[in-house]
């Protein structure tokens, strides 16, 4: 077995004091180091992930109420009489997006089809036109054809209850005609004065 002998020269440590103790001062004290630089790492990073976010929705607030308000009293410039007019009125902007929507809902910009017309005489219908149009005509034809059904149903009972009637009438009348009652009654008559007479002979 080999022995090897090593010599260390080490600066920091005083001749009078204990190696053992030493060491393990420097090992602690190295440790502590680590440990409270990793600690403050990331107690510093959740603290900037936090401030962040707070400044974030603090920011978001601040320019939200500064846009709302600022929009709110924001004046579009608007031509008064029209096209070709020079006079000029300054509106909120609320006031211009609702005419603006109403200009789009009411400008004739589709063809019959409900498609975009790609020329200005094609253009036959306004989006709300065409809307109210293709709901009316499947409200109206859903009714019209119910409404015709119960017609044609009715109409049939009433032809079919007439025909009742009047085969009724005429089978009585029929029935009577052929009967011939006042004949009978004659012959009932004559059948009974002959009997009469058999019976007193």
């Amino acid at each position: 077995m080999a022995v090897i002998k090593v010599e260390l020269e080490l600066d920091w440590i005083d001749e009078e004091s204990n190696l053992d103790e030493t060491i393990k001062s420097q090992v602690i004290s190295s440790l502590q180091d680590k440990l409270i630089s990793n600690v403050e790492r990331k107690v510093t990073a959740e603290l900037s992930k936090k401030l962040e976010e707070i400044a974030d929705r603090v920011a978001s607030s601040f320019i939200e109420k500064t846009l709302e308000s600022k929009i709110e009293e924001l004046q579009i410039p608007h031509k008064k009489g029209g096209y070709w007019s020079s006079d000029i009125e300054y509106i909120p902007i609320s006031q211009y997006v609702g005419m603006k929507y109403e200009e789009h809902l009411t400008k004739k910009s589709l063809d019959e089809n409900g498609r975009e017309a790609k020329y200005d005489r094609d253009a036959k219908l306004s989006i709300s036109e065409y809307f109210i149009r293709n709901y009316l005509a499947k409200e109206l034809t859903g009714k019209v054809s119910s409404m015709i059904q119960t017609a044609r149903k009715d109409a049939e009972e009433t032809v079919v209850k007439a025909l009742e009637n009047n085969l009724k009438e005429q089978l009585s009348v029929d029935i009577i005609q052929r009967l011939n009652i006042p004949k009978m009654l004659e012959s009932l008559q004559n059948k009974a004065a002959e009997l009469g007479e058999g019976e007193s002979s």
